[in-house]
């Protein structure tokens, strides 16, 4: 796993955290709605990226679910795998 794929899973765990412990605070507002435009945001990527998707080894639904948790850092990594 890359240190992109494991920053983006500290991120989560440390927002997920702050939503939950701050609950009802402007903080711990501010990280849900951080988290929710982070969903929205890879969502967003899921349906650009869904070709390259298609054509990645492994399968469709993996790749989708990479790209919804990991995002940009997934792509890359399926992108260096298809170049000659």
């Amino acid at each position: 796993m890359s240190a992109g794929k494991i920053g983006c899973l500290v991120l989560y765990a440390v927002l997920i955290l702050v939503a939950l412990a701050q609950a009802g605070t402007t903080m711990g507002s501010g990280a849900a709605w951080i988290l929710l435009a982070l969903a929205v945001s890879h969502v967003l990527e899921m349906v650009l990226y869904f070709r390259l998707c298609q054509q990645a080894s492994g399968s469709l639904a993996g790749n989708l679910f990479s790209v919804f948790v990991f995002g940009y850092f997934h792509m890359v990594e399926m992108k260096a795998v298809q170049q000659p």
